[in-house]
């Protein structure tokens, strides 16, 4: 099947929020530490794996440090010319089985940016999000996460329902795409603001982004080996309508509410209405 509507605005949605919170908000932080040595077989034999105990780390540049090597305890340092692959997902660097590494082993430059919030695109109801699933937080103090494991705090990103209106002759139409972000936070000052970064959202337009586009990789890692930006990836896109944010409105989940779910975690929610003007199947 070729990429449909739907699938460039998830696509373009996803980016435009992350980087919205992430800039905006600032919602990172910069960390340092060792990197364990972990197995995964999913990860190809022909590599060593070497995690965080942080979930998911900033990859866009102009925050902070962005790992570009690792280094070991001798000193030895190597990069992406020598194999090294970052799955900035799941927080860790994949190493080829022909280099050697003395732990500890630490990301180079020293330090890397965690995302205070991790983001993620669900077909899953809201009772599946908040009531029944149980969620990894996104540290592990004592050695290092585990991948693949939805990590809290999140956003929970989701589209409810798609109109499409004529607006114009030649038939061009109006569609307007309600979208909702669940938010999972450990605290209400963190749930505050990100409810608050949303609903001053409102009016901002954002590019639509190919799945193509998009500029991470299978495993985890930029395909453009480095400095990517949002501004300048959207910029690689103006042919076409952007996508408008019409209307936003923020809620939350009551305290009374809160004591029959399966996390403690404080939990809102981001209404947005979406539009765009198109031409169907152009």
């Amino acid at each position: 099947m070729i990429e449909q509507f739907q699938h460039k605005f998830t696509n373009s949605f996803l980016l435009w929020f992350d980087n919205f919170l992430t800039t905006k908000g600032q919602a990172y932080q910069e960390v340092s530490g060792e990197l364990y040595p972990t197995t995964d077989y999913r990860v190809d034999s022909d590599y060593n794996v070497y995690t965080s105990s942080f979930k998911e780390w900033v990859y866009e540049s102009g925050h902070g440090n962005i790992p570009t090597g690792v280094k070991d305890a001798n000193n030895n340092t190597y990069d992406r010319s020598d194999g090294v692959v970052f799955d900035f997902n799941n927080g860790r660097a994949l190493v080829p089985d022909t280099i050697s590494l003395t732990s500890p082993v630490t990301t180079l430059p020293t330090g890397y940016l965690r995302k205070e919030f991790n983001v993620y695109f669900t077909n899953d109801t809201e009772e599946d999000i908040i009531v029944d699933r149980k969620y990894d937080f996104g540290v592990n103090d004592t050695g290092a996460i585990a991948p693949y494991d939805l990590a809290v705090p999140a956003a929970f990103l989701s589209v409810n329902a798609v109109d499409n209106d004529p607006f114009a002759f030649g038939g061009e139409q109006e569609t307007t795409v309600r979208a909702k972000a669940v938010i999972l936070a450990e605290d209400p000052f963190q749930l505050d603001g990100v409810l608050s970064i949303f609903a001053d959202s409102q009016d901002e337009v954002f590019n639509q982004i190919p799945m193509s586009g998009h500029p991470i990789d299978e495993n985890g890692d930029l395909k453009s080996g480095e400095n990517y930006t949002y501004t300048g990836l959207s910029s690689e896109y103006t042919d076409g309508h952007p996508f408008f944010v019409k209307n936003t409105q923020t809620s939350k989940l009551t305290q009374k509410a809160m004591k029959n779910l399966a996390n403690e975690l404080y939990v809102g929610f981001v209404d947005f209405d979406i539009q765009v003007h198109r031409h169907r199947f152009s």
